[in-house]
């Protein structure tokens, strides 16, 4: 008996042993109907140190830049006083402010992860004359898909 199921599994692991074995082609492609798809983030509310002559905001950040070759993502600021922190008691006082960075805003196709950093100069002109209290503005950042 023992012999017998000795050359049972021989021939079992022999017919095993000689499968045949077959290569094929594959072609890998992405789908034809992606479209152009990107996502930012902004910087959040900011507090400003009183006196403060440069002052970082964060930056604009590419979450997901998946773009065509031929486009590009132009983001705009605009500021709601002109530039201009106002007062929330007095619409008359005002703390004039530089924005830096906010013009060179473009995002290309692979630029996920880019940032582009804010930041704000005052004058110490400007904070010598600016009455106390909270002052405020609103920038409005817009995001343009168009081509490169």
């Amino acid at each position: 008996m023992k012999k017998f199921l000795s050359v049972v599994f021989a021939l079992i692991l022999v017919s095993v042993c000689v499968l045949p074995a077959f290569a094929d082609s594959m072609t890998i492609s992405t789908g034809s109907g992606v479209t152009d798809e990107y996502q930012l983030t902004f910087p959040a509310d900011t507090n400003i140190p009183w006196e403060s002559s440069s002052y970082a905001l964060g930056s604009v950040t590419a979450t997901v830049m998946r773009l065509s070759p031929d486009k590009k993502v132009k983001v705009s600021v605009a500021s709601a006083n002109d530039y201009n922190l106002v007062s929330t008691t007095s619409a008359s006082s005002k703390i004039a402010y530089t924005l830096t960075g906010a013009d060179t805003i473009v995002f290309f196709a692979g630029d996920y992860g880019k940032d582009c950093p804010l930041s704000v100069s005052i004058a110490d002109a400007q904070w010598q004359q600016a009455a106390s209290g909270e002052h405020t503005d609103v920038l409005t950042f817009t995001a343009e898909l168009t081509n490169a």
